[in-house]
């Protein structure tokens, strides 16, 4: 019989090692200097470590006899490791998840290890489809060393979030509504505001919602050195662009054709404009792929979904032609200066079969990197079986959002709420002083940086 070598290691332990001579954490008798050694960092979150630990015995039944696996797995790994990334002695492998995390850092000392060769011939273990082939090239996550120009593949993607526009899918049923897919249903679909069931909703205190769920798979459509120079703020110029112009324009010819398109929501937050929604005072929502399970306990830990609310995902109407999925994803890393690298790509095959991936989507509600068939599945919610066909329909063009606004997304939201704020008082804010305002936010942040 095999012997097991999986060590799960206790943060409490992992601490208190660190004083001594052994900064793994582990028991002396496996050293850093040990060849058969594979170290992971894994941040638990909400996803528990349950998919990990499902994951980590499938690789023991392939890789026993090879490796010892040393499983860093809680809540605090990520500060607790932060020490050894300095010191040159990071793990193995690493999931790019919670607080604590110095990615940007790690990338710009050239920490992360680039995929891309790997990814040439790479396959799920024991299958034969390349991992290339079977997760869409989109959510790889990529990075770009502005003084080299060099590009590489650092963000092996595990899990999937993206904003949309969520709906009732009942309600639309009984109001014979058909879902906007682009921006001239968008227009049509206006007309059914009412002071009682307004087009749309969104929690204008966090309006980042409305600007991801809404505005963003719209810039996305502006191709990707347009996409590239919004999202991270490459220059100022761009937001006073004909381009950038031209998606305002649109949403704010939107909310002002019905004097009941959108709520008088400014003062709301996330959780009020869902229950807001649930109750039928607005058709439509931006919000993330969370917004299920999280309201499936806002009423004291009980459910805040009423029967028969058949909550259901689209992409963005807010495009002219293809609607986007912009997605972001959670990655998984492989370090650079790894004692074991060729264990953490062989935990990297693993974690791309089908078996693995529906353990996450188990665990996180949110639709797989791999196109899963989940329709018979009674261990899936009908949300995320919907959800996850969204995904899997070759209509939509997948892009992923690995901007981080540069600086300039208060200035952005702010002045979306502005329009939004604009129509429902009456008052005059124009795209051009939305636009201009953006501009002069990122020429400060763009001078900051100097």
């Amino acid at each position: 019989m095999k012997k097991q070598k999986i060590l799960l290691v206790a943060m409490a332990a992992l601490l208190a090692s660190c004083s001594g001579s052994n900064p793994g954490g582990e028991s002396d008798a496996v050293s850093d200097t040990v060849s058969d050694k594979f170290t992971l960092q894994i941040y638990v979150g909400g996803y528990g470590k349950a998919p990990w630990e499902y994951a980590l015995k499938e690789f023991d039944k392939v890789y026993g006899d090879k490796y010892t696996v040393v499983a860093n797995m809680d809540n605090n790994v990520n500060k607790s490791f932060s020490d050894r990334w300095m010191n040159g002695n990071e793990p193995d492998f690493v999931f790019l998840d919670g607080p604590d995390i110095d990615k940007a850092n790690w990338l710009r000392e050239g920490l992360l290890e680039d995929l891309t060769p790997w990814l040439e011939t790479a396959k799920p273990q024991g299958e034969e489809t390349l991992i290339k082939d079977k997760v869409d090239s989109s959510y790889w996550v990529k990075y770009t060393d502005e003084s080299s120009n060099k590009t590489i593949t650092y963000g092996a993607p595990l899990l999937l979030n993206a904003y949309g526009m969520w709906y009732d899918e009942a309600l639309f049923s009984k109001k014979h509504w058909s879902v906007p897919s682009n921006y001239e249903e968008l227009k049509s679909f206006a007309s059914n505001s009412t002071a009682e069931i307004r087009n749309l909703i969104y929690p204008g205190v966090y309006s980042g919602y409305l600007t991801q769920g809404m505005l963003v798979p719209a810039f996305a459509e502006l191709g990707d050195e347009m996409f590239d120079r919004i999202m991270n703020c490459r220059d100022a110029e761009v937001y006073e662009s004909a381009e950038f112009k031209d998606v305002m324009n649109r949403f704010n010819e939107y909310i002002n054709l019905n004097q009941y398109t959108v709520s008088e929501c400014i003062s709301l937050n996330h959780t009020q404009s869902q229950m807001e929604w649930l109750a039928h005072k607005a058709a439509l929502i931006p919000n993330g792929l969370w917004l299920r399970s999280e309201m499936a306990k806002a009423d004291n830990g009980k459910s805040a979904i009423p029967d028969g609310f058949n909550m259901r995902f689209a992409p963005s109407p807010l495009a002219k032609q293809k609607q986007s999925i912009v997605t972001s994803s959670i990655t998984c890393a492989v370090a650079k200066n790894a004692k074991n690298k060729q264990a953490a790509k062989e935990f990297l095959s693993i974690l791309y079969r089908d078996d693995v991936q529906k353990q996450f989507v188990y665990a996180s509600d949110s639709p797989s990197v791999v196109k899963l068939d989940l329709s018979n599945d009674e261990k899936v919610t009908d949300v995320l079986k919907y959800t996850q066909e969204v995904f899997n329909n070759p209509n939509y063009e997948h892009k992923a959002n690995n901007g981080s606004w540069g600086g300039v997304d208060k200035a952005i939201n702010d002045a979306i709420n502005s329009l939004v704020d604009a129509h429902l008082q009456g008052k005059t804010y124009t795209v051009d002083q939305a636009c201009a305002a953006i501009k002069a936010a990122a020429v400060k942040e763009i001078n900051n940086r100097k």
